[in-house]
């Protein structure tokens, strides 16, 4: 009978939970402290570690201890793979006592306002076992806990994605020009020339509807008076 993945290294998941709080704290006396290991064990651990993947992932500099190129490449990697492997319990619970958890959803401020809550709602009904979580954010930061694994999925109205970011679906959304009753527009069809000089409410900067509006205003020619920004 083949050996099923007989190439795979033979890894110590406590070697691999030393190496990232060493990443983070960048001192070995207080990753010894934190996770109630000596000094000397957490360089043990490291140094096993080093010693089965063939690289340096550490410099020791003084007293602390800084991330070399191969060290970072496994951090990123290895942060979503711990959080995998820490909800293996789950999931298996899931999968024999029905669909059950955490699920931790991002969105940007629009979605999270206008297009989230009633999808959550329906989802909630239909699966009630399931805690929900939802932060509300921008965009691009929303999309780099995405990766990093600190929440599972997540809301964007940006088109450009990091690696190792897909897209599971996509929810139609329209932005449209509002005014008052008592302004000249209201009540009637109105121009892209009629729009030059106005002056708008906009979105703050790093808002992706702020982008959207501020895109199709270069493509028509319209340079809006920002009167005022909002988050």
């Amino acid at each position: 009978m083949q050996k099923l993945h007989s190439n795979l290294p033979d890894i110590n998941f406590g070697h691999l939970r030393t190496f990232l709080a060493l990443a983070q704290v960048a001192n070995f006396s207080e990753t010894g402290r934190r996770l109630g290991l000596s000094q000397s064990a957490v360089s043990r651990h490291i140094r096993g570690l080093e010693e089965m993947l063939g690289v340096r992932l550490f410099e020791r500099l003084g007293r602390r201890a800084v991330l070399t190129s191969a060290g970072r490449a496994l951090r990123t990697r290895l942060q979503a793979l711990m959080r995998e492997a820490e909800s293996l319990p789950r999931v298996i619970r899931d999968l024999t006592q029905g669909v059950r958890g955490d699920l931790r959803i991002g969105a940007s401020v629009t979605a999270a306002n206008a297009i989230v809550p009633p999808v959550l709602g329906a989802y909630r009904r239909r699966y009630p076992d399931v805690e929900l979580a939802l932060q509300p954010g921008n965009s691009a930061r929303l999309l780099e806990t995405l990766r990093s694994g600190e929440i599972d999925l997540a809301f964007v109205g940006c088109e450009a994605l990091p690696l190792g970011v897909s897209v599971r679906a996509e929810i139609p959304d329209e932005v449209v020009l509002i005014a008052s009753r008592a302004h000249p527009f209201a009540g009637r069809r109105i121009k892209q020339e009629d729009l030059r000089g106005c002056d708008f409410i906009l979105r703050d900067p790093g808002s992706d509807t702020r982008a959207v509006v501020t895109q199709w205003f270069q493509a028509e020619g319209v340079q809006p008076r920002t009167l005022m920004e909002v988050g």
